[in-house]
């Protein structure tokens, strides 16, 4: 499986184009413009979009684009969520955004803890509330991957003074994911890639 890596957004959002043969999913999508620029480039056929977790700035292009590709949204089957209320969204006042999410005319799939499969790819959703209620990671076991969203960064971990976050899920959660194999690349919501392993030495929160 090949990990296209596209940085872009109002706060420089990480998405994720996940590709095998012709055929791709999206993981996370913050921008219509830039990703649709890359699929049409490449000429690839999406078979959905990923969401981490529901935040504006991970899900600011899906409308857009699922009203071209007519493709399903993946997303944690954990209640609540942000798209029931975006005024729930901590950043919502701060840049103004309002983001547009009509879950009556996008066709939205919840997925459940455990493996999934969505075409030829085969993946693990592993709950991990903290920074949300509804965070989740895909984690790729072949491939050796995770799409950790706002859960997981280089040497820290999302926030969780917000609504909807919790500081005692989060910490059961980062106990979830230190059992999972060290050479696993860990791809962020943000910021630069890493490593399972490197993590639990230098991430103070998982070392601890």
């Amino acid at each position: 499986m090949k990990v296209k890596k596209i940085t872009c957004g109002i706060i420089e959002n990480n998405n994720y184009i996940l590709i095998k043969g012709n055929d791709c999913i999206i993981v996370d999508l913050s921008d219509f413009e830039t990703i649709n620029e890359y699929i049409e480039k490449s000429e690839l056929n999406v078979l959905g979009i990923l969401l981490t977790h529901t935040h504006w700035d991970h899900l600011l292009g899906v409308d857009k684009f699922v009203d071209k590709y007519k493709v399903p949204v993946y997303l944690s089957s954990s209640r609540p969520n942000y798209i029931m209320d975006a005024d729930f969204d901590y950043t919502i006042k701060k840049y103004g955004i309002r983001t547009r999410f009509d879950i009556d005319k996008i066709h939205i799939k919840y997925l459940d803890e455990g493996r999934q499969k969505i075409g030829n790819f085969e993946f693990f959703v592993i709950e991990t509330p903290g920074h949300t209620t509804c965070s989740i990671v895909y984690y790729f076991p072949i491939d050796k991957v995770m799409f950790t969203g706002d859960f997981l960064f280089k040497k820290t971990i999302g926030i969780t003074n917000t609504q909807l976050s919790n500081k005692e899920q989060m910490k059961e959660s980062l106990k979830k994911i230190k059992t999972y194999p060290n050479d696993v690349t860990i791809y962020p919501g943000h910021g630069e890639d890493t490593n399972l392993k490197y993590e639990k030495i230098h991430n103070r929160y998982l070392n601890r």
